[in-house]
């Protein structure tokens, strides 16, 4: 009996430092939800670009340059710039949450 009792509490502090399967079924559903949303967005905006791209308007390339200001960059380049910027703060805040929660809870000893 002793080895069904240490396998029991073997499988119970493994599952204690994992994610739960709910946790992990939830972000599955979530991603997804979220990918689903964006696909529509892109259909949407592509089917509003296909409209007005019928209606006679200014171009907006033609603006005037201002002299001694660079050009800006394009959407792409401008949107990649952002996101990279939000990843490397995402990182670091996830660094010092670890490291944080390190400090106030200090790992147990077996």
């Amino acid at each position: 009996m002793a080895p069904a009792s240490t396998k029991t509490e073997n499988a119970a502090t493994e599952n204690s430092t994992e994610i739960p399967a709910f946790a992990q079924k939830f972000r599955e559903q979530l991603v997804s939800t979220v990918q689903q949303s964006q696909q529509l967005s892109i259909d949407a905006a592509q089917t509003w670009v296909k409209a007005v791209s019928v209606l006679p308007v200014h171009h907006l390339t033609d603006l005037p340059k201002v002299p001694g200001v660079p050009a800006l960059p394009g959407v792409e380049a401008a949107t990649k710039f952002t996101f990279d910027v939000a990843a490397d703060l995402l990182n670091a805040q996830r660094d010092f949450a670890l490291h944080l929660a390190g400090t106030l809870v200090p790992e147990k000893t077996a």
